[in-house]
């Protein structure tokens, strides 16, 4: 090739259709590229309330599921296998287990002060009913004292601690 020799032009290039993806680093007219929505509607104004969440019947349902179950346990620890030890700890969970599923529940449409007296209420329901079936337990194995006497004989001061511990542990939680 000589360099005194003009080359040929070449052809000229096709121009891209608008439709195309700009490419890396090409500035594109803000005409073409609108959001739908301003990015700062994601955050909200920052005094807005939160969305209220929870209901009276979850509440409820909160409670009486952990407070059931650990009313089992406690039948189940202190008759069949006849441990006492272990109950204060066992119904301190029942309480924390009971007071987190009427919080969780309730959310925040119900108040701290019901989700407190509904978590308590079946905290204690619980605490009572299991120690009432221990008892009568006890009466079917041939048991002949009356419920106050029995509890303070076999259990001695746990009895009173278990839904004072499971009371404070619901009432702390919900």
């Amino acid at each position: 090739m000589d360099p005194t020799v003009p080359s040929e032009p070449s052809p000229p290039r096709a121009q891209p259709p608008e439709t195309s993806r700009p490419v890396p680093g090409e500035v594109v007219p803000p005409s073409q590229r609108t959001l739908e929505r301003p990015p700062s509607e994601r955050y909200g104004p920052a005094d807005a309330p939160p969305a209220p969440t929870g209901s009276l019947p979850r509440a409820l349902a909160g409670a009486v599921g952990p407070a059931a179950i650990g009313g089992g346990l406690l039948v189940l620890l202190a008759s069949p296998l006849a441990v006492v030890e272990p109950l204060v700890v066992v119904a301190l969970l029942l309480g924390l287990g009971t007071g987190t599923g009427t919080r969780l529940g309730g959310g925040s449409r119900v108040p701290v002060r019901r989700r407190r007296a509904i978590a308590i209420m079946a905290v204690l329901a619980a605490v009572v009913l299991a120690e009432i079936v221990v008892w009568r337990l006890a009466l079917g194995e041939g048991g002949v004292l009356p419920f106050l006497d029995y509890q303070w004989l076999v259990f001695g001061p746990i009895a009173i601690l278990q839904p004072v511990a499971a009371g404070l542990a619901a009432w702390a939680t919900a």
